[in-house]
């Protein structure tokens, strides 16, 4: 998946709502609020990361996007590299 790919899912409902879910579980005080508290943070934050994918693909030149895509890469790789690790590990005890 390259950095175009990523912020196109970024901009469906399900990769923002991905994304917040999986950062928002991982931060103690998320998990310390009340559901109903909870339920609104996920709201706001799911809905700033499509903005902010929007916004990015509609005002960041695609120079500066091709100019940063192999550091995107990289940090995606080592990313899914280690999900793939963690779960192996899980399965494998």
């Amino acid at each position: 998946m390259d950095i175009q790919q990523f912020l196109s899912w970024l901009l469906a409902s399900g990769g923002s709502i991905s994304a917040a879910s999986w950062i928002l579980e991982r931060l103690p005080w998320f998990q310390a609020k009340a559901a109903d508290v909870k339920e609104w943070i996920f709201f706001g934050f799911a809905s700033l990361i499509s903005v902010a994918a929007y916004l990015t693909t509609t005002y960041v030149p695609t120079d500066v996007l091709q100019a940063i895509a192999p550091y995107f890469l990289l940090v995606s790789g080592v990313f899914i590299t280690t999900v793939v690790g963690k779960m192996f590990h899980k399965v494998d005890k």
